[in-house]
């Protein structure tokens, strides 16, 4: 299986809807949400580089790189900016994964989203609703295509990502579902098996 170079995991902001906690720390069972991702991350043998954008705080293993937008709560654009900042010392060509905390069953979809990189620059997953839009943050792409897009202070992800035209690889696991609410908390939990308490 096909894998990338590097991964950007996007972890900044706090959970509203799930008490106003810094969301990687947000725990599902007896695991924080960033240590699934990484759990996840493993489990496809991925080797390469980690790069998670968080507050320095934020607990992560030895290896795995720290970094933040400056200011911090910049929104996504702006953190995936200073992710790919950090990937500075790799050419062009590198493959790079997005994810987002909050997301972490994702990583389930590279090999299928890496095999199509070949066709284009990026290749992103998209819902089973043909309607719904393509999950950019939690897509493959070339690194040459992520420094091309804007670094905007809280701008959206569609405008950011709105000269691409990605691959679309259908997301008919729903490996892209959100923790966002206390409810979602419980569907992840069931998908890995584990106990909330």
């Amino acid at each position: 299986m096909q894998l990338p170079d590097a991964v950007i995991v996007l972890a900044g902001g706090t959970a509203k809807r799930l008490g106003g906690v810094s969301k990687p720390d947000y725990k599902i069972g007896r695991l924080r949400l960033i240590d699934i991702v990484l759990n996840e991350i493993d489990r496809t043998g991925f080797d390469g580089r980690i790069v998670v954008v968080a507050p320095s705080e934020l607990a992560v293993r030895e290896g795995v790189e720290l970094t933040l937008e400056d200011p911090p709560y910049g929104g996504p654009l702006a953190g995936l900016a200073a992710g790919v900042a950090a990937l500075k010392d790799l050419p062009g060509s590198a493959i790079v994964a997005l994810m987002t905390c909050d997301a972490p069953l994702s990583p389930r979809l590279w090999g299928e989203l890496c095999s199509k990189i070949d066709e284009a620059q990026a290749s992103v997953p998209v819902p089973k609703d043909a309607r719904a839009w393509p999950q950019f943050l939690h897509g493959c792409y070339r690194l040459a295509t992520l420094r091309e897009v804007p670094a905007e202070r809280n701008g959206s992800i569609r405008h950011g990502f709105a000269a691409l035209e990605p691959v679309k690889v259908v997301d008919r696991n729903w490996y892209c579902m959100d923790v966002d609410t206390p409810a979602d908390a419980e569907e992840l939990a069931v998908r890995l098996g584990a106990r909330l308490v």
